[in-house]
């Protein structure tokens, strides 16, 4: 592992210079690969101070301020964590990658999938196997298996090539709220569970109540991707840095979205929360960690549910949000050992059922449910308990790549060339793919 002080060779301008090593720094190190007798070698972190930087404000982040104090005032080791927000996932990372350039860097931190394999391309990154095998600070199989499939899966994805870099924070889903009030009254029996139903109910609310079927925030590519995966289709691969977005569900999908705008069934807001909860549109398709803010917001205005956004396979799937925890190297064990206690303590049962209860984020682990925070909670809030049975256990991420971030990006651009009528579908399918075949073949893992 490579000390924070060294790592202004890898970041200039601020701006991630990824290299060609792939994952080969972070697993063949001889520092890098320690084991788990190692570990458990290691001084017990006694009074050792962390800093912890996260993206969570508001209600989650009065969440996260909870934790934080809970741990430090019980964890037997007398660690202190100082925990930091820092914007959006965007303004996170790039605080990240400044103080790994001029030091101060956290260590730990909230990361998604495309983060973490920028950072592991550059060997700050710190890999948990160890940690997770040890005999005195590890995880047991049954807390393993504990973990929801989805959850467990993100956390040693294919990407990281056998090795677990990541640990859960905190996880959502993208589901579909709607208001059953407007569907009653527009003749609606129930949400869609196709993406024609999800035209033809657009087209008849509009007709019996003049209102908008949903509003979708300026970023569109999570919905084009979950329209996909939903079709059976994986939008790319990485590895083969192949692209399915010239196939027909791709065409399919970018055609539906033009309609939907083009005949005025849905329409752009920056905060599509405020259109559903003020009931100027009959649904949203977003983030299920919004359970808790819709309970706030909505009140008893009207009866409102979340479901699985359509679906036309076999084989339900939706998009799996929130980032994880992941130690960013600074070639202090003690250091480094204290950061995933921390990490560990936040993924356990008690810690995941405080998350959970204070706000609309479902529990990592499914021993959470059976608290008595969570139990009366989801008991009192339905859609809650709605979310995690119905929506969250059939999460999944997108594939990982250190490409992915400029790849959401360019898909969101276009796809905005698309609902305004600039570009055709077929247009729009050609150039997403020649740019994210681009892109995916100048990515350090291939």
């Amino acid at each position: 592992m490579i000390k924070k002080s060294a790592l202004t060779f890898f970041f200039l301008a601020g701006t991630l210079l990824l290299t060609s090593c792939g994952l080969g720094a972070a697993t063949s190190s001889g520092e890098a690969a320690v084991s788990a007798a190692n570990i458990d070698d290691i001084d017990l972190p006694t009074g050792v101070e962390i800093d912890f930087w996260h993206i969570q404000a508001t209600v989650y982040g009065e969440a996260i301020t909870e934790m934080v104090q809970e741990f430090n005032a019980t964890n037997e080791w007398g660690i202190v964590v100082n925990e930091s927000f820092k914007g959006s996932y965007q303004e996170l990372n790039q605080a990240v990658r400044a103080s790994l350039a001029g030091g101060g860097a956290p260590d730990v931190s909230m990361a998604y999938e495309n983060d973490v394999l920028e950072y592991v391309a550059n060997d700050v990154i710190v890999p948990l196997d160890a940690y997770l095998d040890s005999d005195q600070f590890g995880v047991s199989k049954d807390d393993f298996a504990d973990l929801v499939d989805g959850v467990l899966a993100r956390q040693q994805v294919d990407a990281y090539k056998g090795l677990t870099l990541s640990w859960p924070h905190g996880n959502s889903s993208m589901g579909l709220y709607y208001n059953a009030d407007l569907f009653e009254t527009a003749g609606i029996d129930g949400p869609p569970t196709s993406w024609d139903e999800f035209l033809d109910q657009a087209r008849q609310l509009k007709d019996t109540t003049g209102l908008a079927y949903s509003a979708m925030g300026p970023a569109k590519n999570g919905i084009y991707y979950n329209m996909l995966r939903s079709k059976g289709i994986t939008p790319f691969d990485a590895v083969a840095a192949t692209t399915e977005f010239t196939s027909p569900e791709s065409i399919e999908s970018l055609e539906l979205l033009a309609a939907l705008f083009k005949d005025e069934l849905v329409y752009t807001a920056t905060d599509t929360e405020q259109e559903f909860t003020n009931e100027r549109t009959a649904t949203e398709i977003g983030t299920t960690a919004r359970t808790s803010t819709k309970i706030d917001q909505i009140g008893d205005k009207f009866e409102w549910s979340v479901a699985l956004t359509p679906q036309e396979t076999d084989e339900p799937i939706t998009q799996l949000f929130g980032g994880n925890h992941v130690i960013l190297a600074s070639g202090e064990p003690e250091q480094e050992l204290a950061a995933w206690l921390f990490m560990r303590w936040f993924a356990d049962t008690d810690a995941q059922s405080i998350y959970a209860a204070r706000t609309g984020y479902s529990p990592a682990v499914k021993s959470a449910l059976d608290t008595a925070l969570l139990s009366a909670d989801y008991g009192e809030n339905p859609q809650k308990a709605d979310a995690f049975k119905s929506v969250f256990v059939n999460a999944q991420i997108m594939p990982p790549t250190a490409a992915g971030n400029a790849i959401d990006d360019m898909v969101t651009g276009v796809l905005e060339e698309v609902v305004l009528g600039w570009v055709t579908p077929q247009e729009a399918a050609e150039r997403m793919d020649a740019e994210a075949a681009s892109l995916l073949q100048a990515s350090p893992q291939n």
